[in-house]
């Protein structure tokens, strides 16, 4: 039994990536081959000199010294290896205590998980050359960019906003229209504020990843989209004509004025069309839940279209045929909806059970990794139609791969 041992922590790995060698290193000889072989590689890699002030410390106390090494994921990946090398370190050798040797803050943020499992003596932080309150604001800058990119609700808030503001107002700048883009831009955050409020933030954006992704040249949907976006510039080209033509003041005008121009058919065509490519996508990726929402939607937007146009006409022309006509057309209308919408219902029945099974299957239920360790319960199912591609508890987001089992509790294996 060695009463204490050295702890050498490289939390990101530079020394497997940059030397190939697998933690944990024991012995001071082979940390000292280690350390020659990284100094070789980098020698301007700070676990350089943590490594040669470990083993000087090592052969100071007459002791052993150990190196564990993490993963180039800082954070949950990482500090996984780490407990896990540091478990079979503490199986093999028995320490009682040990003396940390580090290279800075990032490695020291994982001295809990080592105090929860060994008593901890004394930590050293070796630095060369450098402020220490310096590196100290460097890793805090450092790991708040980490944990931002890390997660996309906060890198979206973080850094995509800000540089939307940055290209409208260059654009602004560049055609002499900031005034206008200033409005866009309040009128853009204010639009995310209330998607954000709402709680649709991750749908909202995972509909903008997969309609990036039905743009590709090897989908029919691209067909679909390129006619009809000649659709929609041809209907806004006309409708600015008409609209400019009749030239409305009050708000009330301008709604009756957009309803009931002829240019609304052609923008109606040209969303039609882009559904339709939609469905034929989907049709093909065998997601055909989600057929269903868009022959929904080929239903309810013509219809809403006419209704508008309906009250509009009553508006305008205050008649009792008018009045019978806008409310001919709204039961109709709702009589359509329930009827296409109970059709589709027993159409993708199959996929409507399948979905919600995997609903029930997987809600609020217990997660753990591989070595037993409790991480979370279920936060939300990720589905890609009636199929599983993963879930998330809290931030952390689970493949279906990864899954191991899920009879009772959830049981995943990280992946490297």
């Amino acid at each position: 039994m060695t009463k204490t041992i050295v702890l050498c922590i490289d939390r990101d790995n530079d020394i497997g990536t940059k030397t190939g060698t697998k933690g944990p290193i024991i012995g001071i000889d082979e940390n000292l081959k280690v350390a020659k072989e990284l100094a070789l590689e980098d020698p301007e890699d700070t676990d350089v000199n943590a490594l040669f002030g470990a083993i000087k410390t090592a052969k100071e106390l007459r002791t052993e010294i150990v190196t564990i090494t993490g993963d180039r994921r800082v954070g949950i990946t990482s500090d996984m290896k780490l407990s896990e090398q540091l478990d079979e370190v503490i199986k093999k050798l028995k320490p009682e205590s040990v003396i940390i040797v580090t290279d800075g803050e990032q490695d020291e943020e994982i001295i809990p998980m080592v105090q929860s499992r060994i008593k901890i003596n004394s930590i050293q932080r070796i630095i060369v050359r450098q402020s220490k309150e310096l590196e100290k604001a460097y890793f805090t800058i450092l790991h708040f960019i980490q944990e931002v990119s890390d997660d996309p609700n906060l890198s979206r808030l973080v850094f995509g906003i800000p540089g939307l503001v940055l290209i409208l107002l260059a654009i602004g700048g560049l055609f002499g229209a900031v005034s206008l883009m200033l409005n866009v831009i309040l009128a853009i955050i204010g639009i995310y504020l209330v998607i954000k409020g709402l709680g649709w933030e991750d749908d909202f954006f995972n509909w903008s990843s997969d309609f990036v992704k039905s743009l590709s040249i090897e989908r029919i949907s691209i067909v679909t989209y390129i006619i009809a976006l000649f659709a929609l510039v041809i209907g806004l080209s006309y409708g600015f004509e008409e609209y400019s033509m009749r030239n409305p003041h009050e708000f009330i005008d301008l709604f009756v004025v957009i309803t009931t121009m002829n240019s609304g058919n052609i923008l109606l065509l040209a969303l039609l069309i882009a559904i339709i490519g939609r469905i034929i996508d989907d049709y093909a990726a065998e997601r055909y839940i989600k057929i269903r929402k868009y022959i929904i939607l080929l239903v309810l937007i013509p219809l809403i279209k006419l209704i508008g146009e309906s009250w509009a006409n009553y508006y305008v022309y205050g008649t009792v045929t008018y009045l019978v006509n806008f409310i001919v057309v709204i039961l109709a209308g709702v009589i359509l909806c329930v009827l296409v919408i109970k059709t589709t219902e027993r159409i993708f029945m199959e996929e409507i059970k399948a979905k919600e099974k995997l609903i029930t299957e997987f809600s609020k239920k217990k997660v753990y990794d591989q070595d037993g360790k409790f991480i979370g319960n279920v936060s939300k199912i990720l589905l890609d139609g009636s199929k599983l591609t993963g879930i998330k508890v809290g931030k952390l987001k689970i493949p279906k791969e990864d899954i191991v089992s899920s009879e009772g509790a959830i049981m995943f294996e990280a992946r490297n």
